[in-house]
């Protein structure tokens, strides 16, 4: 059975690049576009089959990757992304392996290595980077000092990404992560519960989620709680 895969670029001509790389491969079967980050959530939650993989390119109007990475891992553990990009630059290397990225492809990678990375992360749960970036990795792991990450994950801020949530959602988002049911945080927060469901929907279209638990998990993540 083929790889499911998706393509998300907010440029025509390059899913058609890649979607010309990879024609001459049964190995995978094409089963999505999108334009960016929404377009692709947005497609999503209709699907009747999830990708296996999505290569997923950085820069898009928007949302871009590593917000898209982000949200989707959250909502959908079970699907890999690799970037695919033409950009080695250094941070966002990082943010988005924090993200939830498992793997990291320039744009000019031949059709063998994307297919390579392709299957290496879909049957064996690995790591692929192009030659030129997991040489950029090395480089920056080898200056960063023994401590730096852990007093970075000690200092870091919570974001002032927000994803549109206003103060009231983020106080029940805040709330529903405690493990309150809607009528105890109405209760708490003197408000039915009628209207903490109304919130609560809202902030999973905000969150282009559609349970508790997933919000929970992205609040965890961009460090809100």
């Amino acid at each position: 059975m083929p790889i499911l895969i998706a393509i998300t670029d907010d440029k025509q001509i390059n899913r058609q690049t890649v979607k010309d790389k990879l024609s001459a491969y049964s190995e995978v079967s094409l089963m999505m576009e999108a334009r960016n980050g929404k377009d692709f959530l947005s497609q999503l939650k209709s699907a009747k089959h999830l990708p296996d993989v999505v290569l997923m390119d950085l820069e898009m109007p928007e949302m871009n990757g590593i917000e898209t990475i982000l949200y989707a891992t959250a909502a959908y553990p079970t699907i890999k992304f690799i970037v695919l990009t033409i950009f080695e630059d250094n941070d966002k290397i990082f943010e988005a392996i924090k993200a939830g990225a498992s793997g990291y492809l320039l744009k000019e990678d031949s059709a063998v290595n994307i297919i390579d990375a392709i299957t290496n992360v879909h049957e064996y749960n690995g790591i692929p980077m192009s030659p030129a970036i997991a040489r950029k990795a090395m480089e920056l792991l080898k200056q960063v000092p023994v401590h730096s990450y852990k007093e970075q994950e000690e200092n870091e801020k919570i974001s002032n990404d927000n994803a549109g949530l206003s103060d009231r959602e983020m106080e029940i988002l805040k709330e529903m992560v405690s493990g309150k049911n809607y009528k105890a945080i109405g209760e708490r927060l003197f408000i039915s519960p009628l209207t903490v469901r109304k919130h609560a929907a809202h902030i999973y279209e905000k969150l282009h989620v559609n349970s508790r638990a997933q919000a929970i998990n992205i609040a965890y993540k961009k460090k809100w709680i």
